[in-house]
């Protein structure tokens, strides 16, 4: 009996994790220095936290598209083209029952389209979620917090500071999404507490700013993934900290490219495991 229980343990440690039924999965697509992530969750409902650069559009909702997805919710954490500019080309693309967006104003080509997608998809509900305000969705067993910035203004070129964060909980794991905030985003975040997290989407492609040890600190994930570039990498001193001093596992968009993390409630895991 005690070699077969060392049989099993052998096989359990040494073969990789599997996906289940029950498992849920966040999949950062190859977008360069740009944000798209798609989360699917056990209950069959998925969820796309930004959608790239218009680049990236076509291969993002032809990719959805592929997969018969529909889409619970599309979160577009602030405006910037590198985060919004496909979103009109995925609304066109597969069904969307609920756009969430930062309230703030934006003039830019990338926000006209998505505004103009919107348009041609009255069915798609929109929830602007201004200062201070939060949404909370339950999605089977997981659970989902996007947050507002606190304030109205960040001052000139600091709409990055207007990004929403997502908070994702399922089971015992967590997941932390956190679009573009800087310094006074992050600090507003570490003074909102629960930033603890399993798996940490870098803020703002990987730059450093004055409140990136402590938020990093603080949030303490197991696997942490950036989206960068060759041409715009992540800053090397604020990869060694999550990487040294936190022990995180760090993905690099323009190394890595695509990667999906899984985690099956009790622990999380990746798809080069």
């Amino acid at each position: 009996m005690r070699t077969l229980a060392a049989l099993a343990l052998a096989l359990a440690t040494t073969f990789p994790l599997q996906a289940s039924a029950e498992t849920l999965c966040a999949r950062f697509f190859d977008v360069g220095k740009a944000d798209a992530t798609l989360v699917s969750f056990p209950s069959g409902e998925h969820i796309l936290i930004d959608a790239g650069k218009n680049g990236d559009g076509k291969q993002i909702a032809a990719t959805l598209a592929a997969e018969g997805i529909h889409l619970r919710a599309m979160v577009i954490t602030h405006f910037d083209k590198d985060h919004v500019g496909g979103a009109d080309q995925v609304l066109d693309a597969v069904p969307v029952d609920e756009v969430l967006i930062p309230g703030y104003a934006k003039e830019s080509k990338q926000h006209t389209q998505f505004l103009e997608a919107l348009a041609r998809h009255p069915s798609t509900r929109v929830t602007t979620l201004t200062r201070g305000e939060a949404r909370e969705m339950t999605l089977g067993t997981a659970h989902l917090r996007i947050s507002a910035a606190h304030r109205d203004s960040y001052g000139r070129d600091e709409e990055n500071d207007f990004s929403l964060a997502c908070r994702l909980a399922y089971g015992k794991t967590r997941f932390f999404f956190t679009g573009d905030a800087e310094d006074t985003r992050q600090k507003e975040l570490l003074a909102e507490g629960d930033v603890a997290c399993d798996v940490l989407k870098v803020p703002y492609h990987g730059r450093l700013v004055h409140a990136s040890g402590a938020f990093l600190s603080a949030c303490a994930p197991k696997i942490a993934y950036i989206f960068e570039s060759e041409k715009e990498p992540a800053n090397p001193a604020l990869v060694e900290h999550l990487e040294k001093t936190l022990g995180a596992r760090v993905f690099l968009g323009s190394r890595d490219g695509e990667v999906r993390v899984f985690s099956y409630g009790t622990r999380v895991f990746t798809d080069r495991d």
